[in-house]
């Protein structure tokens, strides 16, 4: 299925801090399910990961911080929002698959068609890496044609 994304703040390029309205961009792991948010229904996911940790400690930066979730509703602020009616069915999916079962990744665009300018100004020198990560991940599933949809899939 196919679920389009309601609302994100920030622009290209990864997370780094704490307030910086970013959404991360990366492969996690879904962490808690709270089916009493203030967004309807959420997700939470484990940002900041082992990958995030490395490059922040490699950069000397602190204060990354977390509390990252995909949730229902159309208003975001460094989370996703995805609605009421998709935030249901993916809570049910992950509830029933296990949310230790699950990878989320994130990706400003989908890098197995599009791929993505990663020499842009302020952006850290590791983005590629990054990015070439998300492809390699990515390049596990169909690509399917739709546009303006993000399409979130995974083992099951």
């Amino acid at each position: 299925r196919n679920y389009k994304i309601l609302a994100a703040s920030g622009s290209l390029g990864p997370k780094q801090y704490r307030g910086d309205c970013q959404v991360p961009e990366g492969i996690y792991r879904i962490t808690a399910l709270n089916p009493a948010s203030r967004y309807h229904l959420s997700m939470k996911i484990n940002y900041p990961n082992s990958y995030d940790l490395k490059r922040a400690r490699d950069d000397g930066r602190e204060n990354l911080g977390g509390d990252i979730f995909i949730h229902g509703r159309a208003a975001s602020r460094g989370c996703i929002a995805v609605g009421n009616v998709a935030i249901e069915e993916l809570f049910l999916l992950v509830a029933k698959t296990g949310r230790n079962r699950v990878s989320v990744i994130i990706a400003p665009n989908d890098l197995r068609k599009n791929g993505c300018e990663a020499n842009l100004p302020s952006q850290p020198s590791w983005l590629p890496d990054l990015y070439k990560t998300i492809a390699q991940e990515l390049a596990k599933f169909k690509v399917r044609e739709e546009a303006q949809n993000v399409t979130l899939s995974g083992n099951m």
